[in-house]
């Protein structure tokens, strides 16, 4: 009689070969193996590593399923060689890149915008999500001697009519659309985002968030200045009531009375400004910027086996959006000025 002890190991074994025999059927299921278990394409080593532009719908055995993009990018990395998945990392870290080189870095003198007074709410909202920085100068002279300084463009833009800036702002509208339009395309006709490969809309969606950063941005900065404005004018109130001698109200300031501050003052600030978004605001405005183009950065990482080819496509892409959006939101400034009077404050 075979003692209950002798087949306890036995019974041990048999169990632990079971579990590590399902465990390896999932795994073919759901993630490695998948050639072997006969989830990938009869010739996927031939067509599947390089294939730009190519989605997973395109693919027989992959349509009808959103969720086989997943199989279908396992496959291709399965496919691929060890320099082709060195080509995709490479590739993915100058994808990491776009966001904030071409969204930002890339554009630090040419995000400020001067304006003659204070936009509304919702449209500084809107040039902050674009990209630009509206900056009040209280004055139509300064503002257009500041927005003309060592630009044609700026120039022959201050001589167009109202009713011409309105069209600029359409077809600059249109532009922008067209340009999330095509990144739709491009994560669509992509290998995806490895955040979320059925949802290709990543990309889009991260441009379209800015709004909230931005929202933050504009609301602190209204903070800020009813902060500063209280305070000027508990020191304006001390200074007559000691007898001190009264400083000059500034009409672009609403009657509250703004230091003075040196050209070397001026120039730092404007660096500060230039330099990232938000800078010289809040530290929630700061916080709420970094998290966005840290997001950005990973979405754009995220996108799975991007080719050379794709990889032009996606900067052509993001110099378009930026392009685009800095138009928009510079022209959208540019409306509520005093336009279309040709020569004025080019001599001073």
């Amino acid at each position: 009689m075979v003692s209950r002890s002798a087949v306890r190991p036995w019974a041990t074994a048999f169990i632990l070969a079971s579990f590590l025999a399902s465990l390896a059927h999932a795994a073919g299921e759901t993630g490695s193996k998948r050639i072997e278990s006969g989830q990938c394409p009869p010739d996927v080593e031939a067509i599947m590593p390089y294939s730009p532009f190519k989605p997973y719908f395109k693919f027989p055995m992959f349509k009808g399923n959103s969720q086989n993009c997943w199989v279908a990018a396992d496959c291709l990395m399965e496919a691929s060689g060890e320099s082709r998945k060195q080509q995709f990392g490479a590739v993915a870290l100058v994808m990491g890149l776009i966001p904030l080189t071409l969204k930002d870095i890339a554009w630090p003198e040419r995000r400020i915008i001067h304006v003659t007074k204070r936009l509304h709410w919702a449209v500084q909202v809107f040039v902050l999500a674009l990209g630009l920085v509206p900056l009040e100068t209280g004055s139509r002279q300064i503002t257009l001697q500041k927005s003309i300084e060592g630009s044609w463009v700026a120039r022959a833009c201050w001589e167009m009519r109202r009713a011409s800036v309105v069209l600029a702002i359409t077809i600059c509208s249109i532009l922008t659309v067209a340009s999330y339009a095509g990144m739709v395309f491009m994560e669509i006709y992509s290998k995806r985002s490895a955040l979320g490969c059925p949802f290709p809309f990543f990309v889009a969606v991260w441009y379209v968030v800015a709004l909230v950063p931005a929202s933050i941005h504009s609301t602190f900065a209204a903070l800020r200045r009813s902060r500063y404005g209280k305070k000027l004018h508990g020191e304006n109130n001390r200074s007559e009531s000691e007898g001190a001698e009264t400083r000059k109200y500034g009409a672009a300031n609403g009657g509250v009375v703004l230091p003075q501050d040196s050209e070397e003052d001026n120039e730092r600030k404007k660096k500060i400004v230039s330099a990232v978004q938000g800078a010289d605001e809040d530290w929630p405005v700061q916080l709420s910027w970094g998290v966005y183009y840290i997001a950005g950065t990973l979405i754009f990482t995220s996108i799975m086996a991007v080719t050379v080819a794709e990889l032009v496509c996606w900067v052509g892409l993001g110099f378009a959006i930026t392009a685009s959006s800095k138009l928009l939101g510079f022209f959208l400034c540019l409306v509520f000025e005093q336009t279309g009077v040709k020569g004025e404050g080019y001599a001073e």
